[in-house]
């Protein structure tokens, strides 16, 4: 059916944990937080007004001339943030609108989502709370938009943080399980509502992409699995994040089997320039020039790269 449409509009998506991004620490917003780290509690206005200006100079890098349609970002640290940035740095150009969650995570960090209002037309919006295990720590919320794209389709977004991998990957798996039920929970019901509907979540997953069906189902691809396996056939090619000299798909694509006929996903792929790059002195190669390397400052861009999805809209 789409290959009958006269025109197609190319679109670009974007995903980016943006390691962080805090408001400046003498803010009264901070103090007395206990889970700030040490060197975050040195953050200061024009620390963070450099991170917004190298952050917005990536996004519009990764546009080739034109804006992504759509932004999801995790660890912003809520409205203040996206605020500032949106009116006081180079994206104001862009003339993004977005939206931001105010979840119960103890550091403070959100998920986000910053859109171009005329090619994705905001219907709504809503968070989703996870009920994580007794005894674990409250994490961030789970993000749905809904918008109507230029051939009139509704096209859903979800932005998702799953918990970490602080104590070790299996003693907090348990928090990851809760969260990604909620991300399920969440698309399953716009699965329900809707036809065909075209359903994209993208999220830091902590945890490396993977196709299984236990955990996706067979409704949902995910796209950076195909990737994930390639790094072990090509060990010099990027992934969004590098752990212990390597490198990996920690940050995903991941979209609905069945979507709208006049939508179609092409690819995705890491998103890499060389200035967001650091030598790694520990192991071979380079890794992600960062904000902060343990605590301290080195004035970069993220622990992680962004990953793109092109995404083609017919009518």
């Amino acid at each position: 059916m789409a290959q009958d449409r006269v025109n197609v509009q190319h679109q670009r998506i974007m995903f980016w944990n943006v390691e962080n991004a805090f408001w400046p620490s003498d803010d009264p917003l901070h103090q007395d937080d206990e889970f700030t780290p040490e060197g975050i509690r040195h953050w200061t206005r024009s620390r963070l007004r450099q991170k917004l200006l190298q952050l917005s100079r990536v996004i519009i890098a990764a546009g080739d001339g034109k804006a992504p349609m759509i932004v999801g970002l995790v660890e912003i640290e809520g409205d203040s943030v996206m605020h500032y940035w949106t009116h006081s740095t180079p994206l104001w150009d862009l003339h993004y609108n977005y939206i931001v969650s105010d979840g119960p995570d103890v550091r403070g960090i959100q998920t986000a989502l910053l859109y171009q209002p005329t090619d994705f037309k905001l219907l709504h919006a809503d968070f989703h709370r996870v009920a994580v295990p007794e005894g674990v720590r409250p994490t961030r919320d789970v993000l749905h938009a809904a918008g109507r794209v230029v051939n009139g389709d509704t096209l859903d977004v979800i932005v998702c943080h799953l918990p970490s991998r602080m104590g070790g990957a299996k003693r907090s798996q348990p928090a990851r399980d809760a969260a990604h039920h909620t991300v399920m929970h969440v698309a399953d019901s716009i699965r329900r509502c809707r036809l065909h509907p075209t359903l994209i979540i993208m999220g830091d997953m902590n945890d490396y992409a993977r196709e299984s069906k236990a955990w996706w189902g067979r409704e949902y691809v995910n796209l950076m699995s195909p990737l994930q396996k390639a790094l072990k056939r090509h060990p010099s090619a990027y992934g969004s994040h590098k752990y212990q000299g390597e490198w990996g798909f920690l940050d995903q694509f991941v979209v609905n089997t069945a979507s709208s006929p006049s939508c179609s996903i092409a690819h995705a792929r890491a998103f890499c320039l060389p200035f967001m790059l650091a030598e790694d002195v520990s192991h071979l190669g380079h890794r992600p020039a960062r904000s902060y390397y343990g605590y301290q400052y080195e004035g970069g861009y993220s622990d992680h790269l962004p990953i793109l999805l092109d995404f083609d809209v017919y009518f």
